[in-house]
């Protein structure tokens, strides 16, 4: 009698067999593709872009404008204090400046003394005494805040010392340049004087 070959599946067993094979199908994911509820371009969507880009924008234009403001703030910040610390500066070389002023008044009219007496000119010529020193106020800041327009940003009321102490020192520049001119003649006649060994009445005048 021929042996049965149990390896393939027996007709009883086909059933049960498709029957998994249909589970497992039935089982497995699908992709489920359904059609979209409303249109993709619309009115409304149209708007909702453009509304989102100008949005987009008013919020980079504000953050713009804040950090200028910002800006402004610490550069007219730094301006008022560096004009602050130069005026008073100035105000120390104001002070100096009228006690050498002082000292050369002095000086001056002990010139004038010899020049009008009767002293010989190997005593008056020694005696004579031309010299100046005077130091020139700062406008380092001042000119800065001009040039890069960070005075504009500093109120009138905040700098008005300040303005007011540059406006008078330009306006007294010709009589300084005069002041000097003349004490720099009276030397260079002097040292003349001093190298001929003689004060002639013109030197003298």
């Amino acid at each position: 009698m021929p042996e049965t070959d149990n390896s393939l599946p027996q007709p009883a067993q086909l059933p049960s067999a498709l029957t998994s094979i249909s589970i497992a199908e039935d089982l497995a994911p699908m992709l489920d593709v359904h059609a979209p509820h409303q249109p993709t371009h619309t009115w409304r969507d149209f708007f909702i872009h453009i509304a989102t880009i100008v949005v987009g924008l008013l919020i980079a234009v504000a953050l713009e404008q804040t950090l200028e403001a910002f800006h402004r703030h610490h550069q007219s910040y730094a301006a008022r204090a560096a004009i602050e610390s130069e005026l008073l500066k100035n105000l120390q070389y104001i002070k100096e400046n009228e006690q050498h002023l002082a000292e050369q008044q002095r000086l001056l009219q002990q010139d004038l003394q010899t020049v009008e007496s009767s002293m010989p000119d190997a005593e008056a010529i020694p005696a004579r005494q031309y010299k100046w020193y005077l130091q020139k106020p700062q406008n380092a800041a001042w000119t800065s805040a001009k040039v890069n327009g960070s005075l504009a940003l500093i109120a009138p009321s905040e700098i008005a010392k300040a303005s007011y102490f540059h406006e008078t020192e330009e306006a007294d520049n010709s009589i300084a340049y005069s002041y000097f001119t003349d004490m720099d003649s009276a030397s260079a006649l002097i040292d003349d004087a001093r190298s001929s060994g003689s004060l002639t009445p013109a030197v003298r005048q």
